[in-house]
Parts: structure tokens; sequence; C-alpha cells
């Protein structure tokens, strides 16, 4: 597979990057994580102008047509700038779920959610902070009416302070041969039952937990089959993973950059300490796995526009770009030394968005899993 980008591509990657360094400076990122709401509106709306929302939907579901190669090269955009918005959350898994419902309730929310004008946010992760089916144990019980109780709790619901709705995954089924026994529900996060609860967290995220006390989805509002949940979520969260592969690097690629500055201007025994090979190995390794990410982000996300068979080169480049998000902070905070901690300094903030993206969406070992099966299968 031809894995270059096409010039429309490149064209777009080149109008990214200049909107994000100018609209997301690093001190408006850092003023936006110390905000009540986390991500800056005016941002946010410029997106939605620009149609980067609607980017990856076909012109039927209201989007503008485009995939996960056009996206992915905005994704590599943020990541260099660390621009704090719920595009992953609301315009990719959000919307994605809503369109592929293809429900009333599902359909009415799409174009707001597509329009920016509102928020949809999944709440998937629970206290064992797994990821996929297995870990999904919050109760969920069917009523004979098709109505959906829930019972329990989620964690690192991302933006839902924010969101007018929730993408809830509930168990209400052991696991069976052809369905996983998961539920998805569209749960307003203003109604009775559902109470939002603020997580302080190193990343500097607005994440929430999200709590159920006998909270009742009307029929309408469950998305998709019953207990065939996940099946509907899993294509839309193949592309989020490859989106925040592709995320995490645009970031590494930015440590690099500040890595090899820091290593030319700053001097030790009478030169710069970039001429010592053990300081040019620590760059060379934040070079070298960003540019495995990138091919892997590339071809994971051309396949899946492609239509093929994609779940294991999707995980190949998750699970590659775990590893980025771990070492590139780790190779820069040696490059720079005990300095790069201060929190003056931008590395922090990169090493603490990566510890995030490291894990979400499912972490090295969760895709590397994936891997192995997709090889024994």
């Amino acid at each position: 597979m031809d894995i270059d980008l096409e010039q429309h591509q490149l064209d777009l990657a080149d109008t990214a990057r200049r909107f994000f360094e100018a609209r997301a400076t690093i001190g408006a990122v850092r003023g936006w994580e110390t905000s009540e709401r986390g991500f800056g509106a005016e941002l946010w709306a410029e997106m939605a102008d620009l149609g980067w929302l609607r980017l990856g939907h076909p012109e039927s579901a209201g989007g503008f047509g485009g995939g996960a190669l056009e996206l992915s090269v905005i994704y590599q955009a943020m990541g260099r700038t660390l621009a704090p918005v719920p595009h992953l959350e609301s315009a990719v898994i959000g919307a994605g779920v809503l369109a592929a419902a293809e429900t009333p309730a599902a359909r009415d929310l799409l174009e707001p959610v597509l329009a920016g004008t509102a928020i949809v946010t999944p709440a998937l992760a629970e206290d064992d902070t797994g990821f996929g089916p297995s870990s999904i144990a919050m109760a969920g019980t069917v009523e004979p009416d098709g109505a959906l109780r829930l019972d329990g709790s989620k964690i690192l619901v991302g933006y839902a302070n924010s969101a007018s709705h929730l993408i809830v995954a509930a168990r209400t089924a052991p696991p069976a041969a052809a369905t996983s026994g998961i539920t998805l529900a569209l749960v307003d996060v203003a109604a009775p039952g559902v109470a939002l609860t603020k997580l302080p967290n190193l990343a500097g995220y607005p994440l929430y937990a999200a709590t159920f006390d006998g909270h009742r989805v009307a029929p309408e509002a469950v998305l998709g089959p019953v207990h065939a949940g996940w099946e509907l979520l899993e294509p839309v969260l193949d592309r989020a993973a490859v989106l925040r592969a592709a995320q995490i690097q645009g970031a590494a690629e930015r440590l690099l950059e500040l890595s090899v500055d820091y290593a030319e201007h700053r001097t030790q025994f009478g030169q710069a300490i970039g001429r010592y090979q053990a300081v040019q190995y620590l760059c060379s390794d934040i070079a070298i796995n960003s540019h495995l990410t990138s091919l892997m982000v590339r071809y994971a996300a051309g396949l899946l526009d492609a239509g093929l068979p994609a779940g294991k080169a999707v995980s190949e480049a998750k699970a590659q770009a775990s590893l980025t998000a771990r070492l590139a902070p780790e190779r820069a905070h040696a490059v720079h030394a005990g300095i790069a901690f201060i929190l003056d300094f931008d590395v922090q903030l990169f090493t603490r968005r990566c510890r995030h993206w490291e894990l979400d969406v499912g972490d090295e070992r969760y895709h590397r899993e994936r891997i192995a099966a997709a090889l024994a299968a």
C-alpha cells in the first residue's frame, strides 16, 4: 500500500499546523488547563467553522467526506501544540456511534454534534481501568418495554462537564459466541440519577466520574442492538485509536525539536551537550520511534479508508504509539536533565499529556494481545 500523503492531504497538514500554532499557543494551553471548561470555546467554534468536526463522516450523515488519513494530519498538528479540544471524544467517537446506531434519537443529536453546538462523550472505563468488552462490568438491566436501567459508575469520562449526553456502555448479558453482552445507551447528563464528579489527574484534562443511580434510559435512547453494543462501538474505536496514535506522533515530533534545540544551546565542559554521543542517542530514540509511529498510523489509516481489514494494523499503530508516548518524554527529560520537571518548561506539559494518551483507547498491552489474537486466528 502506498502510504505517501496526497497533495490535498499535505495541504491540509500545513493548514492544520499553522492554525493550531496560531490558535493554541503554549500560553493558551496553560490557561485552558486551569479553566473550568478545560478547552477554548472559540477554538472549538473555529474548528467547527472549518468543517473539521464533519471531516471523516459521509455526506449522507451530514459530514464532508474524507477519512482517517485526512483526520490523522489534523491530529498530528494537535499533538504538536497540545491543543485541548473534545474532537476525539465527540466528533469521532460520539458522532461515529450516533451515525452507526441509526436510531431517531441518534439522528436528531448527530447534526448538533457535527456542528459543534453539542458535545457527546463516551463513558467506557471503570475502576479496573482496563479496556475492551471484558473490562465493562457496570450493570445494565433491560426492562420488558426495552428500556435500560443503569446502576454503577464510569471513570475518566473526558469533557463530561461540557457534554449534553454520554454514550454509556453497560453489561447487560454474559459474553456469548455471537455477542459481547454489552449495550450502549445515550444518557442526558442532566437527567435524574446521573451525577458527575471531577477527577484530579496528571494530564490536566477535564476528566470526570459519572455515577448512575438507577437511571432509566428510554427504549429510543438505546443505541444499536441490545447485548451487541461493542460490535457497533469497536470500528469507531479503531479509528479513534489511530487518531490518538497520530496525536502522540505529533507530540513526539515536537519533543524532539525541543530536545535538539536544548542540546544545541546547553553547554557543558566547554561545548554544546549535543556533541556528546550519549545525548545524540537520546534524541535518535525519539526520532526513530516518532517515525515508526507515523508509518504505522498511515498504513492503518489507509486500510480503514479503503474498507479493508484493519484491526491488526490499528493495534500495531497504537501499541507503537503507546511505546512512543512513554519513551519520547523519558528521553526528552534525560536530555534536559532535572530542569524539564520545572513547570515553566514545556517538556512537562508534553509528558503529562503523553501519559494519558499512552493508556487512552487501549494501552500497549491490550493492543499487543489483540495483535497476538489476530496472528493466532
